[in-house]
């Protein structure tokens, strides 16, 4: 063991099983586990209430491991997350930063920077590997791009020769002393009082922290990963492995939960279960979702904001306040759709099924900008990860190379004969339609009056009518796809002919709330001091590197309108050498994110405390959402990459 002092710096790594930074920083000497909880640097994406109770339970069931190992877990809320490093670092004398990468464009740029600030004093800063099978800039096609469609991705990925290694917890920790002006669970401020009786249902229906973690994947894999290919789309019933808030918060190694898959399949084939390793092959095509969400994020670190097709800056989302509060709070008049937001309010969980259908009507029917979307999700999801959140919205709004097809629109109605067919999963969470027949349970517009009226149902008084009739959506979203491509053809000839006419984001309308942005810049050193240390996008791959999609051919030959058209599958960005080669940067100013680039919600898009969606400022904005795709396509034109909400 090494003499060396050092500060192990828990985020989303919330575990000491297979911790890298944990487990070097044990190796090395004394050690200082530290949590710093800083609501300013979470910004826009502050978590919701959900969220935080996850948090909570599992800072508090982390504390426990590690004080049986001879350590406790210092919490600390602060203004400025580097302010309350370097206290630490002076308090203990530390020699060394060591904590695990996070690959969100928020999170990389404020490491990035506070690791320059850390070695400018002389301090040693490691980063590990904890989150994914492979790094971001790992993984990159025969000439050196990355990758936009995530078949290629997970092709190269699973290909690729890798030592999935992981590391038992230490057997016992030697602590670093020091004077820490440090707080309680309860002064981290990550639950008040009026969430409290809220927050205790949850309790009933999760067990937060890394334990509890394996024992769920315990669960999952001996229980339900058999049947997995025949469960995963049952919506009402817990059909998917329920491990993505482990995940998201790093109670749970993906490395372990891949490995036991792995393992299970192998067995299978051995014994010519079929059913099982197509199971486990689907299983651990979520997985690869997870990981191709980091890595978009990483190398298009302008996706929180943009679509990675260029063409989408150019729809005509319709900023509807009355629509979106429709959607929010299950009042559409399609039972399937408000049965699920009705539930995702309650409970903060979804089926994945769910997730898109319900994103997929709000903008595909509402046209609702994907981004408001998001950022509800966020707002009220138990798992909400921005980096899968971001992949899902993307995906559902044709945002992707390979994601739905913009004008593709599935009727609800559809769906939800398809998916919950006895109506089991509506009248649980819409109660007001709980005595209608099952022959009308999904469309109780075309009911006789006479079956109305025996159910209990008035339509337009306890159950709202269809807020917009499907096939006028299509008409609309028909008539917005045109509009697009008139624009996007606009801009062009403007650009080329060199005239001073603007042609601008159509979100220029829509209010815009600050973030930090990412900024990429040319060639800027950046010290490390390991080949595990995180890297950060270099400068080709900007925020003005986006792709357009060729349109379908119908649309084709009704506006042949000239693009400038990618291969899906070549299309990418360029890899420089596997040093650091730019930095990146943020700013809270608001004069700098207020461009027309910047992220933009409405004001009143979160959620209020009482049990009805009332508007609140736009501070109070709050989370995202963690829609890993759509899998189960019948047309391979879909571009599907995956249905599987961990």
């Amino acid at each position: 063991m090494g003499s060396n002092k050092t500060i192990v710096w828990f985020r989303r790594d919330l575990r000491i099983e297979d911790n890298p930074a944990l487990a070097a920083a044990a190796r090395d000497g004394s050690v200082f586990p530290l949590y710093i909880w800083c609501p300013q640097d979470e910004g826009q994406f502050y978590p919701g209430r959900v969220s935080r109770w996850w948090l909570k339970q599992s800072l508090a069931h982390l504390d426990h491991s590690l004080r049986s190992l001879g350590a406790e877990l210092v919490l600390i809320r602060t203004q400025s997350t580097l302010a309350a490093l370097l206290e630490c670092i002076e308090a203990i004398g530390a020699t060394k930063v060591v904590f695990n990468h996070l690959y969100d464009p928020i999170s990389l740029v404020c490491d990035h920077n506070i690791k320059g600030k850390l070695v400018e004093l002389g301090i040693s800063v490691q980063s590990y590997n904890a989150d994914l099978l492979n790094e971001p800039w790992e993984v990159y096609d025969a000439r050196g791009q990355a990758f936009t469609t995530f078949e290629a991705y997970w092709d190269k990925s699973l290909n690729m020769q890798r030592e999935l290694v992981t590391l038992l917890p230490p057997w016992k920790l030697v602590p670093a002393t020091g004077n820490v002006a440090k707080c309680s669970i309860e002064e981290l401020g990550l639950e008040n009082e009026t969430e409290k009786s809220s927050n205790a249902l949850l309790a009933r229906a999760w067990s937060p922290g890394w334990s509890n973690a394996d024992k769920a994947l315990s669960e999952f894999s001996e229980l339900h990963l058999l049947q997995y290919s025949k469960n995963r789309t049952k919506v009402g019933q817990n059909s998917t492995s329920l491990l993505s808030p482990y995940l998201h918060f790093g109670e749970l190694s993906v490395r372990k939960v891949f490995q036991l898959a792995r393992m299970k399949q192998i067995l299978w084939a051995k014994e010519g279960n079929s059913i099982g390793v197509e199971s486990v092959t689907l299983f651990l095509r979520a997985i690869g979702l997870r990981e191709y969400s980091r890595y978009l994020c990483f190398n298009f670190p302008f996706t929180h904001e943009r679509p990675l097709l260029s063409n989408l800056n150019f729809f005509p989302w319709q900023a509807d306040q009355n629509n979106f509060k429709a959607w929010r709070q299950g009042r559409t008049g399609y039972p399937l759709v408000d049965a699920g937001m009705r539930e995702l309010w309650a409970t903060g969980w979804i089926h994945n099924r769910i997730r898109v259908i319900v994103s997929s009507f709000a903008v595909k029917v509402l046209l609702l900008p994907w981004k408001w979307g998001m950022k509800y999700f966020w707002d009220t999801l138990l798992d909400a990860d921005l980096e899968s959140d971001i992949l899902g919205w993307q995906y559902i709004s044709g945002s992707l190379p390979d994601g739905h097809e913009l004008e593709r629109l599935d009727s609800p109605e559809v769906q939800g004969s398809k998916f919950d067919p006895e109506g089991e999963y509506v009248r649980h969470w819409l109660p007001e339609l709980a005595r209608l027949p099952t022959e009308w349970i999904h469309h109780p517009w075309d009911a006789p009056d006479n079956v109305l009226k025996v159910s209990g149902v008035e339509l337009g008084f306890n159950y709202p009518k269809p807020f917009i009739e499907i096939d006028l959506a299509r008409e609309h979203l028909t008539k917005a796809i045109f509009k697009m491509w008139e624009m996007e053809a606009a801009a062009k000839a403007a650009n080329s002919n060199g005239t001073d006419e603007v042609v601008v984001d159509n979100s220029d309308g829509i209010e815009i709330l600050p973030i930090p942005k990412v900024i990429l810049k040319n060639n800027a050193p950046c010290p490390t001091y390991s080949s595990n240390d995180q890297k950060v996008p270099t400068c080709q791959n900007s925020e003005s590197n986006q792709f357009n999609r060729k349109r379908s051919k119908h649309m084709q030959e009704e506006r042949p309108l000239q693009d400038n058209l990618h291969n899906p599958n070549e299309a990418g960005t360029s890899r420089t050498n596997e040093d650091c080669s730019s930095t990146a940067e943020s700013s809270m100013s608001k004069k700098q994110t207020t461009s027309r680039n910047s992220f933009s919600v409405p004001q009143s898009c979160s959620s209020s405390k009482d049990n009805s969606f009332l508007e609140c400022e736009s501070s109070d904005m709050k989370q995202s959402w963690q829609e890993q795709i759509d899998m189960e396509q019948s047309s391979s034109k879909d571009g599907a990459t995956g249905d599987e909400c961990l």
